[in-house]
């Protein structure tokens, strides 16, 4: 794929190259000297480069992330059900998991783990469960521990959601490629200028470094945090006070 990624950019730098070296022999060209249409449009497809590639990355990234926030809401109303079916002896092994989900749990997901200890404390409250004598509540109860499980594991599968790692060094580039342009076609070093292209500059830094940390779900500075567990040991509270 690396390779052929390689090729791609050369045909494509060589084709345009070929198409210059056929068609831009006129005397305007001979001369060195851009026409405000040549600028237009070499700034414009420059500019469309870097955007569509961000766009693209953006997009995609935001979408992982609501997928794995989703997921987490998923698995918390599993866990609600689970509380509200479970029977007193079980209630605090549920409660114990979801606390162990939201310490060491999301702490390992950030680097891309699980938490040996939180997955010990879920299979903990099923042997209690298997445990208890036979009848239609245990019955329930394992049915919605089984449901845990499953969306505990697409919760943990959600930490290698990543997009096609090529376009992260394209993004580069076509930042770079924005940055550059000015200078070859024309832009001097004037105070005026200067401050125009840092300003196009500190545009193309910020989308550069607001793409990077949309790399992971579970890190950077727009990531999914705990807050749907958080909301089921709320929710648990107001069970347990029901029961009482």
């Amino acid at each position: 794929m690396s390779l052929g990624i390689v090729i791609a950019v050369m045909l494509g730098a060589a084709v345009a190259v070929g198409i210059l070296a056929a068609f831009g022999r006129t005397s305007r060209s001979r001369e060195g000297a851009f026409s405000g249409g040549a600028l237009s449009f070499l700034g414009s497809a420059s500019l469309s480069s870097f955007i569509l590639v961000a766009a693209f990355l953006i997009a995609g990234s935001w979408s992982n992330l609501n997928t794995a926030r989703g997921h987490t809401w998923d698995e918390a109303r599993s866990l609600n059900a689970a509380y509200t079916d479970a029977d007193a002896s079980t209630r605090p092994l549920l409660r114990s998991y979801v606390t162990d989900v939201i310490g060491p749990d999301f702490t390992a997901m950030t680097h891309g783990g699980s938490d040996a200890g939180t997955w010990a404390g879920l299979d903990a409250a099923r042997q209690h469960v298997e445990a208890e004598p036979d009848s239609p509540q245990r019955t329930t109860e394992l049915s919605d521990l089984d449901d845990i499980y499953t969306k505990r594991q697409i919760r943990l599968a959600d930490t290698s959601l990543s997009l096609p790692s090529p376009l992260y060094p394209a993004l580069i580039g076509t930042g770079m490629l924005v940055l550059l342009f000015a200078p070859i076609a024309g832009l001097t070093f004037q105070r005026r200028e200067a401050i125009a292209l840092g300003l196009v500059g500190a545009v193309v830094g910020f989308g550069v470094y607001l793409v990077l940390h949309m790399t992971h779900p579970y890190t950077g500075p727009m990531h999914v945090t705990p807050a749907a567990y958080q909301q089921s040991l709320q929710r648990f509270s107001q069970l347990s006070r029901q029961a009482s």
